[in-house]
């Protein structure tokens, strides 16, 4: 039977697997007891392998094209490793081996995912409870539709599906339309691209002219920052626009995405390795994220944005590193409205946009509007659909092209953050209640730190996922992130 051709967007991700940075989407589940084993392995093969044929494929080449081809040696034992934590099982052990297992391949002679039942594991409280960590190559789906699989193999009583608006709604033009175009102007029309928005904005260029004008001999110095980071010009032009303006914040984003200079050494001034690790925080209180958001005039998602910047700002002052104002993170944006129901051969359907995260500000009355301001002008953009047609263009180039491109944005950052919306109420697995539930996002290149934030039933869970070289401490970044959640509740 041939094989069915793994479509662009998936084979990005494929391509993209390196020693050091593996293409693999880690999650984490914990119980406060052990379920039925059993059990669990029937809901996996019911609601998975059942379910979803790319579960039982692995990826193939077929003369010049790669395919999903059905693995005859399907054995859905050989993806559900049954796991036992050495004493004391605590969660230091539960890190360690989560740590271990983020940087093992995947065998890509069978099919790209994998399950370790764990027992053994110690809850803080001294509950003799459980865990599953699943694992899932980022070709077979987008981190939604990871999620909603692992969802999926849970029961509740209320819908547990992510219900969050995404995707863009003004166009009546297809997504794969748009995406062409905007392919097309990021792979051949950069120049004249740029050209035309700045033509198309004398009003703005005056204002700035006028500004710098009376800014004296400040100018010579910001001069130099100019030349050497070209994409300040272009910020400086914006500043100066309406947040809401389309044309100069997709013209700031595709300046970000090809001008702006190599920034994934910000933590330290080496290459990942191999080794990872992996620390989380648990347990912060939707709801006071929520008041927070109140007494500041933002979202949940500034508050949680602005933690991770002050966490981050703080680490850096601590290993000796300040002096950054900013450090870009790559974000998923998905392109197509959630389907509760997931489509048979899952797929990828999102976007990265670069969101510059602005470090070094303490004030919470600067940093909040800073970061709010700077999301809204990321999704008054068309920097989604400009990514997402390049995806697709590179997917389709020789692999020595389409390497180096992706590491020449890649490394424009420092690694990935998602906001990923759970289950509002607990759910189970196999009739044993899930505790917590946690996402770890991949690097690609050099990047070196993924952050993902999860809620469920009522607490935001933030993976931390970090290069053991670069970043051998990542329990004192959460730890400086949940610090900075507790100060923003004592002021708010």
């Amino acid at each position: 039977m041939p094989g069915v051709p793994i479509a662009p967007s998936d084979l990005t991700w494929l391509n993209m697997d390196r020693p050091e940075n593996l293409m693999v989407v880690n999650g984490l589940m914990w119980f406060d007891e052990e379920p039925d084993w059993s059990a669990v392995r029937t809901v996996v093969q019911e609601r998975l392998v059942d379910r979803y044929p790319v579960l039982r494929r692995r990826p193939l080449l077929e003369g010049r094209r790669w395919v999903w081809a059905d693995d005859p040696g399907f054995d859905l034992d050989r993806h559900l490793r049954s796991v036992t934590l050495p004493a004391p099982g605590d969660r230091a052990a539960l890190e360690e081996h989560l740590s271990a297992r983020s940087s093992q391949p995947m065998d890509h002679e069978h099919p790209l995912w994998e399950m370790d039942l764990i027992r053994g594991y110690v809850t803080p409280d001294g509950q003799v409870g459980a865990a599953v960590m699943a694992r899932f190559h980022h070709a077979l789906a987008d981190g939604i539709r990871i999620v909603q699989l692992v969802l999926g193999l849970c029961d509740a009583t209320s819908e547990v599906a992510p219900t969050a608006k995404v995707g863009r709604q003004r166009a009546r033009r297809s997504p794969a339309a748009r995406a062409a175009d905007a392919g097309k102007q990021v792979a051949g029309e950069l120049v004249s691209f740029a050209g035309d928005v700045v033509t198309g904005a004398p009003s703005a260029i005056a204002g700035l002219a006028s500004t710098i004008s009376g800014l004296g001999s400040q100018v010579v110095h910001e001069g130099f920052a100019l030349i050497s980071q070209p994409t300040r010009i272009t910020d400086a032009i914006t500043d100066f626009a309406d947040e809401d303006n389309l044309a100069l914040n997709t013209a700031r984003s595709a300046a970000r995405l090809t001008l702006w200079g190599h920034e994934a050494r910000v933590l330290a001034d080496r290459a990942p390795g191999v080794p990872k690790r992996i620390t989380w925080i648990d347990g912060l209180d939707l709801e006071v994220i929520k008041a927070i958001g109140r007494a500041t005039g933002g979202t949940v998602n500034d508050v949680l944005l602005g933690a991770a910047s002050l966490g981050l700002s703080r680490y850096l002052d601590e290993k000796g590193r300040s002096g950054f104002d900013e450090a870009s993170f790559l974000v998923p944006v998905a392109l197509k409205p959630i389907d509760a129901a997931l489509p048979a051969e899952l797929g990828n359907h999102f976007a990265m946009v670069m969101f510059p995260m602005p470090l070094g500000l303490t004030d919470l009355g600067r940093l909040l509007p800073e970061v709010h301001s700077r999301m809204t002008r990321i999704k008054n953009s068309a920097e989604a659909m400009l990514v997402f047609g390049a995806q697709r263009a590179v997917a389709e180039t020789p692999s020595m092209i389409a390497e180096r491109i992706t590491s020449f944005v890649a490394d424009k950052t420092l690694g990935v953050l998602t906001n990923v919306p759970g289950p509002t109420a607990p759910i189970a697995l196999a009739g044993t209640q899930v505790a917590g539930i946690l996402g770890f996002v991949p690097c690609a290149s050099e990047q070196s730190l993924g952050l993902c934030i999860l809620s469920y039933a009522g607490a935001v869970n933030i993976g931390v996922y970090a290069d053991a070289g670069i970043m051998p401490d990542p329990e004192r970044l959460a730890g400086l992130i949940g610090d900075a959640v507790a100060e923003m509740a004592a002021v708010a």
